[in-house]
């Protein structure tokens, strides 16, 4: 929360001012007109103008480190953190010396989210100067995220040192509160005379006061704290809360809910309030109630990634009671959103154990096991409940149980119980999500069964069921689409071909980047390539977009930007890359990286730019099995799968991608390696080695074995996740000779590319 002071001050501090005009300057010092106008400008908060001055002085002046800085308190102030941290990098690159930038830099970093950067940030700041208040203050704000309390009090005792009187205060109430969460009550004691003799009318003070005494096992005198600061602020909804935690530790539960019942709208529903109240009707004797309450709070928590806080509630919920099949059904979900499956199945597994009949953490369980491929345990799962799913077809979770029948009994070649399971979904969807899962089982089903009219029946509807709200909360122009164009607006006109060589760059790591296009076959290569104790691979992870962004935010973004990009500029994005990719399992440059996501295709010119020694495996299929596939696939839709839900915008978003990509080959001297799913399939030996070739590691015998690697390491994240865990197969290639009569109208389209990659389009070779 944020408190005003009677004098206009704001706490915490705002220790984030990123120019100082009164600091020494660099030798490099250009007070050009540019410059000149861009202060005016800032003056007289034309944000256009002064941003056009800036951008014009730093284009004749890309090395003016003081220019630079004053760029990033521009950026900062006017909403753009991503571009102040541009901007500081680079003045610091010219000129590393300098604390102020270092923690301006790691201010910056704070506000884009990027907390591990900035912590880096204030610790070099630190190395240069111990003492600097603002990277001490900025350091403790990272280590109190990182709850790390002896360490965020010990940075916010050396920034109160030097501190003036109104930002001290504001420091000893923020060191006040680290000091109750290390559990040093004494030492926030003394913190809080402190704080007395600098603002004793403050009703920060009073506030900060209360939280104390009341951690501190003194509810009595939290009581009379909070009691002052209701006279001050009697509408502010923490301050109610407090006073109700006090009443209710003071055993007056039914006093603490009558204040909790002043708390109404989005104040009333916040999760602390619930929390609360909660804990209210525990002490009454309300276990039902309390729980309920408990839950709402942990749910609330969870929506708000607080997941701290949610654990802890849950913990303490399963303390008192560990049976609870409600809340070990709520830690499975609280898991699975931290990213943890094993911790989300094995609270599950004790949410049936406590109670057999509750069919939404079954479900839930078996949602991902069979998406894991532990089919046998899956349906273990659906036969501990298959009592209570007979008996209650409409309980939170049947549906879903009934759904993982269907994948099952199809996975199972069991199409008799399939559609079983599906009618079954049916009578029970009360949903478009859940039809829309249906639609798409269904057409997997008939398309296994051969009813290729079925099919692409049930394929239309489960699209049309996505699409649908995916328009609605996104109306306009297709983005992706206009992105693609906007590229190839570009690129013929000869654009790609007029970058300039960055000079003086250095080499980077061993990288390859697996692109081509959704439902190629990249998932079957990432996971073949996966197995080789050389190769590190990525799959399908955001690590091009923190590139991209941070190209964004650069003064012209992208892909303006692009030609621009100097050595420093680089140097930058490639630290980007590489926090990104070490987020997500890379272990360094010892091995090779291997990137992958097929529709970076579109990126290419910024992958080369970054990383001109990057190779390119460039995984190709039939077009028409390609967009077929495509439109078969139950996507979570976003800007570029929302163009896969009808054949037609699949086959635009294939040509457009396919075009960018040969203007790219054409322009740069990419290191590319093309590869065909079909070729991977008749000669699997022959093909992986030549790729292997080309990405400079040995052919292995144990890559033959990519299947049960899969299987090992559990769920994977692409539509593939069924494919990849069988040995190789042939029921695939050439699917879409079947259901020829709906690509009919798409062909012209398609012929071109048909024929660029090697594939004919009659003669397409046995299945």
């Amino acid at each position: 929360m944020l408190w005003r002071s009677r004098r206009g001050r704001r706490y915490p501090p705002r220790a984030t001012v990123l120019h100082d005009p009164t600091a020494a300057i660099t030798p490099q010092r250009r007070d050009s007109h540019g410059l000149v106008a861009a202060r005016a400008a800032m003056a007289r908060r034309d944000l256009a103008a002064a941003e056009a001055a800036l951008l014009t002085h730093l284009r004749a002046h890309p090395h003016d480190a003081d220019a630079l800085v004053e760029c990033a308190e521009f950026s900062f102030r006017s909403g753009r953190p991503d571009r102040a941290c541009w901007a500081l990098a680079k003045a610091l690159a010219l000129f590393p010396g300098s604390a102020r930038w270092h923690g301006q830099l790691g201010y910056a970093n704070l506000a884009v989210g990027d907390h591990d950067a900035a912590r880096e940030s204030f610790e070099r700041a630190l190395t240069l100067a111990p003492d600097d208040p603002a990277a001490n203050y900025g350091l403790a704000s990272c280590c109190q995220r990182e709850r790390r309390w002896p360490a965020a009090a010990a940075a916010l005792e050396r920034a109160l040192a030097p501190a003036g009187a109104g930002d001290a205060f504001a420091i000893v109430l923020e060191l006040i509160g680290v000091l109750c969460q290390a559990g040093a009550f004494d030492a926030a004691r003394r913190h809080c005379e402190q704080a007395a003799r600098l603002a004793p009318a403050e009703p920060a003070l009073w506030y900060a006061t209360a939280r104390l005494e009341l951690a501190g096992g003194r509810p009595a005198l939290a009581l009379a704290a909070i009691e002052r600061c209701l006279r001050a602020t009697p509408d502010e909804p923490r301050i109610v809360l407090e006073k109700a935690r006090c009443l209710r530790a003071l055993d007056d539960p039914a006093q603490a809910w009558l204040w909790l019942a002043r708390l109404t709208g989005d104040a009333g529903n916040a999760p602390d309030v619930e929390h609360e109240r909660g804990h209210c009707r525990h002490a009454q004797g309300a276990a039902g109630d309390a729980t309920r309450h408990w839950l709402q709070a942990i749910d609330g928590y969870v929506a708000r990634d607080e997941f701290a806080a949610a654990s802890a509630l849950l913990d303490h919920l399963l303390a008192i009671a560990p049976g609870s099949a409600v809340a070990w059904h709520r830690r499975g979900k609280l898991e699975q959103a931290r990213g943890d499956a094993i911790a989300a199945a094995m609270a599950w597994r004790q949410a049936i154990a406590c109670d057999p009949n509750r069919l939404d953490a079954a479900a839930e369980l078996a949602l991902a096991l069979e998406a894991g491929n532990r089919l046998s345990d899956a349906a273990q799962v659906i036969a501990i409940v298959a009592d209570r799913l007979a008996a209650t077809p409409a309980a939170s979770g049947a549906v879903e149980l009934h759904l993982v029948q269907a994948r099952l009994a199809r996975r199972g070649k069991d199409s008799a119980a399939a559609f079983s399971a599906l009618a079954a979904v049916d009578a029970g969807a009360t949903d478009a999500s859940q039809r829309r899962h249906a639609a798409f089982e269904r057409g997997k089903l008939q398309d296994a069964c051969g009813d290729v009219d079925a099919a692409m029946t049930a394929f239309t509807d489960g699209n049309a069921l996505a699409l649908a709200p995916w328009q609605r909360a996104h109306p306009g122009r297709n983005k992706a689409l206009a992105g693609v164009e906007y590229m190839l607006d570009l690129a013929g006109n000869g654009w790609l071909g007029q970058w300039p060589a960055i000079p003086d760059l250095p080499p980077h790591r061993d990288l390859a980047f697996l692109i081509g296009f959704p439902r190629s076959g990249t998932t079957l290569l990432n996971q073949v390539l996966d197995g080789h104790p050389a190769i590190c691979a990525i799959e399908e992870k955001p690590t091009v977009q923190k590139l991209l962004d941070a190209v964004q935010a650069m003064p012209g973004g992208y892909p303006q930007a692009l030609p621009t990009l100097d050595a420093i500029d680089i140097a930058w994005l490639r630290r980007i890359y590489a926090r990104a990719t070490a987020a997500h399992g890379d272990d360094g440059p010892a091995r090779l990286l291997l990137d992958k996501f097929p529709m970076n295709t579109l990126l290419v010119g910024l992958l080369h730019r970054v990383f001109p020694q990057a190779k390119f495996v460039f995984a190709l299929r039939h077009p028409c099995d390609v967009v077929l596939s495509c439109f078969m696939q139950d996507f979570s839709l976003n800007n570029t799968m929302a163009n896969f839900c009808t054949l037609a915008d699949a086959v635009r978003m294939y040509t457009r991608t396919m075009e960018l990509w040969q203007h790219y080959r054409a322009a740069l001297p990419l290191a590319v390696h093309a590869i065909r799913y079909e070729d991977v399939v008749d000669d699997f030996d022959g093909q992986v080695a030549a790729l292997c070739g080309f990405l400079g590691v040995p052919w292995r015998e144990d890559l033959r074995d990519f299947s049960g690697k899969a299987l090992a390491r559990g769920r994977i994240d692409t539509p593939s996740y069924e494919q990849v865990s069988r040995p190789i197969y042939r029921d695939a290639r050439y699917r879409w000779l079947h259901y020829r009569k709906y690509l009919e109208p798409q062909l012209p389209a398609l012929q071109p590319w048909i024929e660029r990659f090697g594939y004919g389009l009659v003669d397409a070779g046995a299945r």
